[in-house]
């Protein structure tokens, strides 16, 4: 009797550890399958999202080629008309350089080198035509701007047969003038006869004023100078 308990509860005792050997190995095939899928998952997004990156890399692809074609074609055409451009850019340089001379004598000397540099790249073969294109517009950029601009600056001019250290005052090109480092005398330039014009003394104060507004020392405000009239006026 005795053994028969004993056969029952081995037997009893080996079903219980089978089935929970059996619990063990379901749930671990489960989690692992588990595991699996979101691995796949994710593996397969992944490849979805590189056939979007491929095909928007072949439509740039596409767009680069397509301008890279539109440039060369651009090219050629450009090589074609440098035989008309370049006595356009000649003759761009010579107006520059006549219109300088005329004009009023600011700066003279850094102008007409400016200019003088052109006429050298003109003439020089290893300088492209657009190099030669965008310094001749650089320049005519800085002419254009001194119209629109007044500047005061330090120079040196040949008053009486004497080098005599000035301030310079430029309006736009309206007006030239200078004064006098001890600020007794101020003239205006007259472009009509190429020659200055010395003011009266009562104008000082106001010219010094100007210069002052142009160094940008004081607050701009309202002046009151002497300029030349029109031609034919």
């Amino acid at each position: 009797m005795k053994k028969s308990v004993l056969n029952w509860i081995g037997r009893t005792v080996a079903v219980t550890a089978i089935a929970a050997a059996a619990a063990t190995t379901g749930w671990a095939q489960s989690a692992g399958g588990s595991s699996v899928d979101s691995e796949f998952a994710r593996e397969l997004k992944l490849v979805e999202a590189l056939k979007v990156y491929n095909a928007q890399l072949k439509d740039q692809i596409a767009a680069q080629s397509k301008a890279n074609t539109e440039i060369q074609a651009s090219i050629q055409s450009a090589q074609g008309l440098e035989p008309q451009v370049a006595p356009l850019l000649g003759k761009m340089v010579s107006a520059l350089d006549k219109f300088v001379k005329a004009d009023l004598p600011f700066k003279l000397e850094e102008r007409q080198k400016s200019v003088n540099l052109l006429k050298n790249l003109m003439v020089d073969t290893t300088a492209s035509t657009s190099v030669r294109f965008r310094s001749i517009m650089d320049i005519y950029s800085a002419e254009l701007e001194y119209g629109t601009t007044v500047e005061a600056y330090d120079s040196v001019l040949n008053i009486d047969g004497q080098e005599t250290p000035v301030d310079m005052l430029r309006v736009g090109r309206v007006g030239l003038y200078y004064q006098t480092k001890d600020q007794k005398t101020s003239a205006m330039y007259d472009n009509t006869n190429k020659t200055w014009k010395v003011l009266p003394s009562s104008e000082n104060r106001e010219i010094r004023k100007a210069i002052k507004v142009a160094a940008k020392t004081v607050a701009p405000e309202l002046l009151s100078l002497t300029i030349n009239a029109p031609e034919g006026a």
